[in-house]
């Protein structure tokens, strides 16, 4: 069975980035976006987007810590807000002050956890 565009973009290594790494064109981030059609670009290109919506606050919870061990291990960390029922994610490669495809992959790594 074929890998989907999303696994496939998940097993991808992330590499670190120096601060003189351009940051994506926007053209390359709706590109790889779709590949991610969960998450969205912001107005500006530069970050992208996720909300998740749970049942309950133990679950957005759980979510999140699911999260931030994924990201412990990347050593990539989104932005990440959470309360009952909802989780929002922002992931930006801070030091480009943009995109990075660094950040396609954490978003494809996402979206392989059990929401």
């Amino acid at each position: 069975m074929p890998l989907s565009a999303t696994t496939a973009l998940a097993r991808e290594v992330i590499v670190p980035c120096s601060r003189d790494t351009p940051a994506l064109t926007r053209a390359e981030s709706e590109s790889l976006l779709a590949q991610i059609p969960k998450w969205t670009l912001s107005p500006d290109g530069t970050t992208l987007l996720r909300s998740c919506v749970l049942p309950d606050f133990a679950s957005a919870y759980a979510l999140v810590e699911r999260i931030a061990a994924l990201a412990e291990a990347a050593d990539h960390h989104p932005d990440i807000a959470f309360g009952w029922g909802y989780v929002r994610l922002k992931l930006q490669t801070h030091s480009i002050g943009g995109l990075h495809r660094n950040d396609f992959i954490m978003a494809a790594r996402i979206e392989t956890l059990p929401h």
